[in-house]
């Protein structure tokens, strides 16, 4: 062989091999990246159960209080007392809870836990 080819040979020895590099990092890292690990899984099926436990305990809250029932999740309950009457409070898992018991105040309120006692800024029938 004389040295002409010899570098020819060697230049397309170096190609294939960085050919062949390149095409299995990309196999591999398809691999990997279709393949989830154990823990991944598992966080991902408790956050799912989570999620949809406090979906389950917001909306049960919701309904009982709708049918003008007491909550079952409450966190915090408070009766704040007026002169015409009470409101009950209850805090739950985000949100809140308002039961007015008022001459001039009578309802349910159900909102976010950031939600104020609207009796306190004077409310309307």
């Amino acid at each position: 062989m004389s040295k002409g080819k010899a570098k020819d040979f060697v230049k397309e020895v170096k190609e294939e091999t960085a050919e062949n590099e390149e095409t299995s990092k990309e196999e591999f890292f398809k691999e990997k990246k279709d393949k989830k690990s154990v823990f991944e899984r598992v966080i991902n099926v408790v956050l799912w159960v989570v999620l949809f436990a406090w979906m389950g305990i917001c909306l049960t809250d919701f309904f009982i209080s709708k049918s003008e029932k007491a909550p079952v999740f409450c966190i915090k309950k408070d009766v704040i007392k007026y002169d015409d009457g009470n409101v009950d409070s209850c805090l739950g898992l985000g949100y809140k809870i308002y039961n007015y018991k008022r001459t001039s105040c009578k309802g349910i309120e159900y909102g976010p836990f950031w939600t104020a006692d609207r009796s306190a800024t004077g409310c309307t029938k």
